[in-house]
C-alpha cells in the first residue's frame, strides 16, 4: 500500500513549482542560487521549470553581484534565492548598489515559520524588512498552502514584485518565503500542479490622447551646457544639437561621434584661461553628474541655473545653488524648449577639445605598457565594436573618464557608480558576461580583484567570455593622490599591498593568466578574446609613478 504524501512537503513542493512557473511567465530567465537547506522548495521548483536557467553559486555575496551584472547587461530583473539565517545578509553590498544605480532584482529568501522565530532556532534572524529602503518593495509571502486562492495570491505577490522592480524608478524588490518541515515529499511523482487563473499579461499601458505631454519651457539661455549622465541614451533629439554636451565616464554618448560631444572636460575646467572666457547660464543634467570633483565644483561655482532631469525622480543633484528637477523620459527630451545658444559658444569647447585631445594623444604615444593612464588608451582603441566593458572604481574609472579616446563602435561601458565601491567587481563583470553574446572586458586594479576573488569560483559555469585587464600596482593606487600618502604609515594603513602571486591564483582555478609587458601584446589580447571563460592580462604598474604621470597629462591645456 502507497503511505499517503505529507500535505506539507505537498504543499512546499507544489509552492515552489508555482514560483518557478510564476517567475518565467513574467519574463525572468535566469536565477542565481546558493546552497541551503530551508530554500529546497524555490530550488527545486526554479530547476524544474524549464524557461529558466538556474545557476549554482557558493556564496551569497558573489550570487548577489552576478545577478546585478545579468540585470545591468539586460534591464529586466534576475532571480536570486538563498536559505534563512545570515545567508541574505550576503546580499546587503549588491543590493545597496542596486537600489542606487536602479538596477532590477528580485531577491528570493526562504526563512523559518512563525513558530520558529524569536525562540533561539538556528540558523534563524528577523528576516522582515531585512534591506530597509534599499528595496522598491518588501512581500512576507505566506506559508504554502494548495487551495486555488492561495496559488492566485502568490502569482499576485510575484507579479507585484516584477512590477516594482521594474517600475519607473527600478531597483531590488524582496520575498521572504517561510517553509515549515518536511521541505520536499519523498515520493519520486509528485502530483501534477493545479490549474490557476492565469494573470493578466504586464504590458505598457495604452497612451491616451490626454496623456500627450506639452512642451517644457526652459529659461532663455545663451551658453547652457548638457552634462550627458551613464543612463542617458546614445542618442539625443536635435533641440540640443549645438549645445556643448560633457559626457560621463560611462556614458553611452561616448560611443557616439556627435558634433557637440565633449569628453576632455577634465581638462579643460583646470585650465585657468578657459575658465575665465566662459560663462555658462544654464546647465540641463541628464541623470547623476559625473563623480569628477573638478566638474561639480565649476557648476556649483558657476551660479548657473540647473534642470535636473531624471526618470526615476530619485534626487540625484546634491550640489547648491538653484534648480528644478523634472521627471522626465529620455525619449521625451525633445519636448524641452531652450532659447537659441550663442552661435559661437559650441565652437569654443569644440576647439579647445581638439586642441587638447591632439596634445594628449601625442604624450600618451610616448608611454610604455606600464603606465596606467596608457593601458585606458588602449582600451578606447582597440576593444572591439559593441564589446562589454566593466570598469572597477578608483583609479580605473578615473583613467577611462581622463583618457578615453573619443569612439563611435557601440562598445557599452558599465561600472559600479550607485555607491562607488570596489565590492563586486569582478562578479558584476561575470555577470554581465554569463550569456552575453559580445565579448566582455574588465579594467580591475589588484585590490579591487582580490576583494571579489571568490566570484572566480563561478568561472566553470559561465556561458560566454571575460578578458581581465588586471593592473598589478602593489596596493590601492588612488591614496596616492591624498594628504595621507605623505603619512609615514601610508603602506600599512592605506594602500595596503597584498602579496598576491596571480598567476598561481589563476591555475588555482584552471584560468589562463598571461603577463603582459607590451603594447603589441595587449592589443593582440584584445582583439582575440577567448570564445569562452576566463582569461587574466596582468600588467604590472608603478602607482607613484603613474601619480606624477597623471598630474602630467591632466596639466594639458588648449593654451600650452
Amino acid at each position: 500500500m502507497t503511505a499517503e504524501p505529507d500535505p506539507t512537503a505537498q504543499a512546499n513542493y507544489i509552492w515552489g513549482h508555482t514560483t518557478g512557473r510564476g517567475l518565467a511567465d513574467l519574463g525572468v530567465e535566469v536565477v542565481f542560487f546558493s546552497p541551503g537547506s530551508r530554500s529546497t522548495p524555490l530550488v527545486l521548483g526554479c530547476e524544474g521549470e524549464p524557461r529558466l536557467s538556474c545557476l549554482p553559486v557558493l556564496d551569497e555575496r558573489t550570487a548577489a553581484f552576478l545577478a546585478l551584472g545579468q540585470s545591468k547587461r539586460t534591464g529586466r530583473p534576475t532571480a536570486l534565492i538563498c536559505t534563512s539565517g545570515s545567508a541574505p545578509t550576503h546580499w546587503y553590498p549588491a543590493v545597496s548598489e542596486a537600489s542606487y544605480s536602479g538596477i532590477p532584482l528580485l531577491l528570493l529568501s526562504a526563512d523559518r515559520p512563525p513558530e520558529l522565530q524569536e525562540c533561539g532556532a538556528g540558523q534563524t534572524i528577523n528576516q522582515v524588512d531585512l534591506f530597509g529602503t534599499f528595496v522598491r518593495g518588501f512581500h512576507s509571502v505566506p506559508l504554502p498552502a494548495t487551495d486555488p486562492t492561495s496559488l492566485y495570491n502568490l502569482q499576485s505577490i510575484l507579479q507585484q514584485a516584477y512590477s516594482q522592480s521594474t517600475s519607473h524608478n527600478p531597483g531590488p524588490v524582496h520575498l521572504n518565503f517561510p517553509f515549515r518541515e518536511p521541505l520536499w515529499p519523498e515520493i519520486i511523482l509528485p502530483p501534477p500542479l493545479p490549474q490557476v487563473s492565469s494573470l493578466p499579461t504586464l504590458e505598457d499601458s495604452p497612451v491616451e490622447a490626454g496623456d500627450i505631454k506639452p512642451p517644457i519651457k526652459l529659461p532663455q539661455a545663451r551658453f547652457p551646457v548638457v552634462i550627458a549622465g551613464l543612463d542617458c541614451p546614445p542618442h539625443l533629439p536635435s533641440n540640443l544639437d549645438t549645445i556643448p554636451i560633457l559626457c560621463d565616464s560611462l556614458s553611452p554618448f561616448r560611443e557616439n561621434d556627435h558634433p557637440a560631444r565633449i569628453l576632455r572636460y577634465e581638462h579643460l575646467l583646470r585650465c585657468t584661461d578657459f575658465i575665465l572666457s566662459i560663462r555658462p547660464d544654464l546647465f540641463i543634467l541628464l541623470g547623476p553628474l559625473p563623480t569628477s570633483k573638478t566638474l561639480r565644483s565649476w557648476i556649483e561655482q558657476s551660479g548657473a541655473y540647473r534642470v535636473v532631469i531624471e526618470p526615476s525622480g530619485r534626487k540625484v543633484d546634491p550640489l547648491d545653488g538653484p534648480n528644478r528637477s523634472l521627471s522626465l523620459n529620455y525619449n521625451e527630451l525633445s519636448l524641452l524648449q531652450l532659447g537659441v545658444p550663442d552661435p559661437d559658444w559650441l565652437d569654443v569647447w569644440t576647439e579647445a577639445e581638439r586642441a587638447v585631445e591632439s596634445k594628449l594623444q601625442t604624450e600618451l604615444a610616448q608611454l610604455p605598457i606600464s603606465a596606467e593612464p596608457k593601458i585606458a588608451r588602449i582600451l578606447s582603441e582597440h576593444l572591439p565594436a559593441e564589446s562589454l566593458l566593466y570598469c572597477a572604481n578608483s583609479m580605473p574609472i578615473r583613467d577611462l573618464e581622463w583618457f578615453w579616446k573619443p569612439g563611435n563602435l557601440g562598445r557599452r561601458l558599465f561600472g559600479a557608480r550607485g555607491v562607488n565601491g570596489i565590492d563586486g567587481t569582478l562578479g558584476t563583470a561575470l555577470g554581465l558576461a554569463h550569456l552575453s553574446e559580445q565579448p566582455t572586458y574588465l579594467l580591475s586594479g589588484d585590490l579591487a580583484f582580490l576583494h571579489d576573488s571568490n566570484a572566480l569560483l563561478f568561472s566553470s559555469h559561465l556561458v560566454g567570455s571575460l578578458t581581465v585587464i588586471l593592473i598589478n600596482n602593489q596596493g590601492g593606487g588612488i591614496f596616492e593622490n591624498l594628504p595621507v600618502a605623505q603619512l609615514s604609515k601610508f603602506e600599512k594603513c592605506f594602500s595596503t599591498p597584498q602579496n598576491c602571486d596571480f598567476k598561481k591564483l589563476c591555475q588555482a582555478h584552471s584560468l589562463e593568466h598571461f603577463l603582459c609587458e607590451n603594447e603589441e601584446e595587449l592589443i593582440s589580447f584584445l582583439h582575440k578574446p577567448p570564445l569562452q571563460g576566463v582569461r587574466v592580462i596582468e600588467i604590472r604598474t608603478d602607482r607613484k609613478a603613474d601619480r606624477d604621470t597623471r598630474r602630467h597629462l591632466l596639466a594639458l591645456s588648449p593654451n600650452n
